[in-house]
């Protein structure tokens, strides 16, 4: 076994991204706090990094969304380098005719999935909060991700799962309004549905496995906030399913259940059972968090999420993660604050956002940090 290998991001350089016109950052291996007004551009440093890790932003659905007004492209380019004294740089540029282009060590990289895989980061922002009140899809990405960053083969999975519903999809609503003969369209789904039950079945079980793996590091975290409760994570898919079942069982579950959905699929014009449609249950004390927990105990659960996708990809992948708070302090206490920097400020760099230079005052103790003022795009050390 190989032994672990901290990743630090060493600079940076940002053109035509948001209100930054040309931006270049040296990073400290430990604590980076960018201090500003809203709307300044600290955020858009981490969005960023962002792309230099996965590829694209966390607080946009399109590159179109980052560009700078007026400009035609923009580009963001990375050095990283890792304890074992290696070296990797990435550039993400983007522009409204090529699209987006991505280079590992001046490398074209074909598959974006390449680059999700190599360099783990873990990422808490305000918008993080959809995955403790928002939709079961907020859930889904959330862990989706986390599966990506240690299998890259599951991104290209997921991106097949999807082609093959769409299609799906388009023969359901096809018999539905009548637009070809039942007869047609149960051929055509017979064609499809091998497929569909593979994929399904592959996505189910990864994630089935995924959160046995991952629930021991979560509770850990969350105990080490001195929460005397019992929290838990299941995942809550449509098949009677556990980490026990090898994946043949799965796909022949998912199989009987598929068949025996097929009259009400054919009838309201959709695909009713999948992975699209498995939700994650949050729980404390046995009651669900979103129905019963109070604000203070769905800050923790999502502290605890953070901290656990952390040590979980530090330990799976035997690398540090890099971690990107996007205004958090502003959410949480300052015991929470406290704990999640005790936790990671001594094993990995972490980047930070705030609008006041002073967040961390009496939690920086044997920290190595940089601080930088950030106004209208532009960046000065603090």
């Amino acid at each position: 076994m190989r032994d672990e290998n901290k990743m630090v991001l060493r600079s940076i350089e940002i053109k035509n991204f948001r209100n930054h016109i040309h931006t270049q950052i040296e990073f400290s291996d430990n604590l980076n706090l960018f201090v500003g007004g809203n709307a300044q551009g600290k955020t858009s440093i981490l969005e960023a990094i962002s792309y230099l890790c996965l590829t694209k932003s966390f607080n946009a659905n399109s590159d179109f969304y980052v560009l700078n007004f007026g400009s035609k492209f923009f580009e963001v380019f990375g050095k990283f380098r890792f304890d074992d004294g290696h070296e990797v740089s990435v550039r993400v540029s983007f522009d409204d005719e090529q699209g987006k282009k991505v280079f590992l060590n001046r490398e074209n990289v074909e598959k974006f999935s390449t680059i999700i895989n190599k360099l783990p980061v873990v990422i808490l922002t305000p918008r993080t909060k959809e995955v403790m009140y928002g939709s079961p899809e907020d859930r889904r990405k959330f862990f989706d991700l986390a599966i990506a960053q240690l299998n890259s083969v599951y991104v290209d999975e997921l991106l097949d799962y999807k082609k093959i519903l769409r299609q799906r999809n388009r023969i359901l609503n096809a018999i539905a309004n009548e637009e070809i003969k039942l007869e047609q369209g149960i051929d055509l789904l017979d064609v499809w549905d091998e497929e569909f039950i593979n994929y399904s079945a592959k996505l189910i079980f990864r994630k089935i496995r995924f959160i046995s793996d991952f629930i021991g590091f979560f509770k850990s975290t969350y105990s080490n906030f001195g929460e005397n409760e019992s929290a838990e994570i299941e995942y809550s898919t449509q098949i009677e399913v556990s980490a026990q079942d090898d994946f043949e069982t799965v796909r022949e579950r998912f199989r009987a259940m598929l068949n025996k959905m097929r009259s009400e699929e054919i009838k309201r014009g959709v695909t009713l059972i999948g992975p699209h449609r498995d939700d994650y249950i949050f729980k404390i004390n046995g009651w669900e968090v979103r129905k019963f927990a109070s604000q203070g105990q769905m800050k923790t659960f999502l502290v605890a999420l953070t901290m656990a996708k952390f040590f979980y990809l530090k330990e799976k992948k035997l690398e540090t993660p890099i971690l990107l708070l996007d205004d958090v302090f502003a959410e949480l206490d300052v015991e929470r604050a406290k704990k999640m920097l005790s936790f990671i400020g001594n094993v990995g760099q972490v980047f930070i956002t705030a609008t006041d230079l002073d967040v961390l005052s009496g939690m920086e103790g044997g920290f190595k940090m940089k601080k930088f003022i950030v106004n209208s795009g532009r960046v000065f050390d603090a």
